[in-house]
């Protein structure tokens, strides 16, 4: 073979190499904006209070997080608490009347913004169609909230799956909530599994202990 076949051939496979797909890196979510409104606090004193320790493991791209949480519901006030594996804090997500606050206690605790770990509590837990389930009869159930269609399956009266489409298309995709088992009341099943197609990530959610207060 001559030299210049050589070189043809090394400039081709070179080329091939260059155009060939890379895995896809997930991008940054400090840089991205989660669209959705949050319950009110009106809306959340409505529902029942509780105390609830959670554990997550989330799958995002490559990465694998684990981690657990405290949730309270009291009157008006919803309060996240990230924990660390010595049991302390490590950080505190907080809904009031005056707003939504958030501290890192241990830096990097955090895997996603506040307001993301927020909007998925409020999707899973208060954000359904009606404030008063028992007045939905088993079956698919379609309405629209805040730019949102959401689309609810119930069966032997629980709620088995809930999912979220923007109107508008952006971001595009869906997000979709399943109870595993079932939801009956505020009280969630065992295991809740969410599958945000917006942004590419999955939690599954385990209840370790649940708890009206």
């Amino acid at each position: 073979m001559s030299w210049r076949k050589r070189q043809v051939i090394m400039t081709l496979m070179l080329a091939l190499v260059a155009c060939a797909p890379r895995p896809s890196q997930p991008p940054d979510p400090t840089q991205m904006r989660y669209p959705g409104v949050l319950a009110t606090p009106q809306a959340l004193a409505q529902h029942e209070d509780f105390l609830a320790r959670q554990s997550l493991v989330g799958h995002y791209g490559p990465r694998e997080v684990h981690g657990e949480v405290v949730v309270q519901k009291r009157g008006a006030t919803l309060t996240l608490i990230g924990m660390s594996a010595f049991g302390s804090k490590a950080f505190v997500i907080q809904q009031d009347a005056d707003g939504v606050r958030s501290q890192e206690i241990l830096p990097g605790s955090l895997p996603f913004p506040a307001q993301f770990m927020l909007l998925d509590v409020h999707r899973a837990l208060f954000m359904g169609l009606s404030e008063k389930p028992d007045g939905i009869h088993d079956g698919i159930h379609k309405g629209r909230r805040e730019g949102e269609a959401i689309t609810e399956t119930w069966a032997g009266g629980k709620l088995l799956r809930r999912s979220f489409r923007r109107l508008d298309r952006r971001p595009r995709g869906t997000i979709t909530v399943e109870y595993v088992g079932g939801m009956s009341g505020s009280r969630p099943p065992a295991k809740i599994l969410l599958d945000n197609g917006w942004f590419g990530y999955t939690v599954e959610i385990s209840t370790v202990s649940w708890q009206a207060i």
